[in-house]
């Protein structure tokens, strides 16, 4: 009698995360089956025979899937940010043209960084260092341009939740359970308050030198 499993225990059987198992199906890496509530089911045969043939070659994470996330995160960010009060803008337009260049680059590490997280369990620990390093750099993009901490943060929790968002969003009802949107929801924060501290820490401690020098030099 063939066996059916549930996405989570799919994932669990594999060694990934739920996210990840998702795009192996939806690009056909893995067969599956939906139920008329439009959850995911895989038949335990099916499963074995593809951890055998990645054992041979393993799978990589769809990177036109990842693309076209960003991309619609950051035209949403960008389109809403056009829309915003101006007193809320006003972290932005302090940014020239190669500040702005460099908050791009920023946006896509961390959207790229954050995905790998989600669906790598095994580099998490390298995924949170590098996290750290990412809020290092946007707090000294924000001292090099007379940015608040709180615009900082400001801007970031914007961004946050503008990936967030387009995350959740590709993964529509019949896609996620409750308990599965959940824990994703619990990772995303984990990773994402990982990159504030760091951010936070380095803006602290910048600023705090920058005090220090001024103080001297007076």
């Amino acid at each position: 009698m063939s066996q059916w499993l549930n996405l989570s225990s799919a994932s669990t059987l594999l060694g990934v995360h739920p996210a990840t198992l998702r795009q192996w199906a939806d690009a056909g890496k893995v067969p599956s089956f939906r139920t008329p509530g439009g959850h995911r089911r895989f038949l335990l045969e099916d499963i074995r025979a593809f951890l055998v043939q990645a054992s041979h070659n393993a799978p990589e994470t769809d990177a036109t899937s990842e693309e076209a996330l960003l991309t619609t995160a950051l035209d949403e960010t960008r389109r809403d940010l056009r829309q915003s009060p101006p007193s809320e803008q006003s972290w932005y337009q302090k940014f020239d043209e190669a500040g702005m260049e460099r908050q791009r680059v920023l946006g896509r590490a961390l959207f790229e960084k954050s995905i790998r997280y989600l669906t790598l369990p095994d580099q998490r620990e390298a995924m949170i260092a590098e996290g750290r390093a990412l809020g290092d750099s946007y707090a000294q993009a924000s001292l090099r341009y007379h940015i608040t901490l709180m615009e900082t943060v400001r801007a970031f929790q914007f961004f946050r939740q503008k990936l967030l968002r387009s995350i959740i969003s590709r993964d529509a009802p019949a896609r996620l359970t409750e308990q599965e949107e959940a824990q994703l929801r619990t990772d995303f924060d984990t990773f994402f308050d990982e990159v504030l501290f760091g951010l936070i820490d380095t803006y602290e401690k910048l600023l705090i030198d920058d005090e220090s020098r001024q103080t001297e030099g007076a």
